[in-house]
């Protein structure tokens, strides 16, 4: 899942939208804009299209909210890429798959994994109630958010997180994010039914 190598060998024509640059405020809006836009030509299923929003809305305001700019005195990161967001948003038969990428502090990594790892843990109970827990208990960081970012793409997707760091020096390291939102709700509530 290394998405910097995605970014610069894809031949996959079921690309939905693609981005690689700085995150802005302007730019969040005008991609979850155009993201609604093409949701909307794509898929009839309105349960699939409001989870697929609410998934990709998450994840592009937690790549807005959580990007540090890098500052490497050792050249081994592009000063363009040290700014630079990734997002990759794919169509498949079965699942949409929804790709951020961005450079952290290898300071970060272990708080980050921790959370991940804890979420993938839950179960759909144990998800809403830790969702209530950092809703009602939780603090806000310096960045005016609380953390609830990946309680809710877990709890929307239904899916477990999948992410992986990659370490580029000894301050910084590549963090890749991936979801799974399936295509496949209505079908398997047909069939239950």
């Amino acid at each position: 899942m290394d998405l910097l190598k995605r970014y610069k060998n894809i031949y996959d024509t079921n690309i939905i939208l693609m981005y690689k640059g700085e995150v802005t405020f302007d730019l969040v809006t005008s991609i979850i804009e155009t993201l609604d836009g093409r949701i909307t030509e794509m898929e009839s299923d309105r349960i699939i299209k409001k989870k697929f929003y609410g998934a990709a809305t998450e994840c592009i305001q937690n790549l807005y909210h959580h990007m540090d700019e890098v500052a490497d005195e050792t050249n081994q990161i592009d000063t363009y890429d040290s700014k630079s967001g990734l997002l990759l948003v794919t169509a498949r038969k079965k699942f949409y798959n929804i790709m951020t990428g961005n450079f952290i502090p290898n300071s970060k990594i272990n708080t980050i994994k921790s959370k991940l790892d804890n979420i993938n843990a839950l179960d759909k109970d144990g998800l809403k109630k830790l969702y209530k827990e950092i809703l009602y208990n939780g603090e806000f960081s310096d960045k005016g958010t609380a953390g609830l970012g990946f309680v809710e793409i877990a709890r929307k997707t239904g899916q477990k997180l999948s992410y992986e760091f990659h370490q580029v020096n000894d301050e910084y390291s590549y963090f890749t994010f991936q979801i799974r939102v399936s295509r496949e709700v209505e079908k398997k509530l047909a069939e239950a039914s």
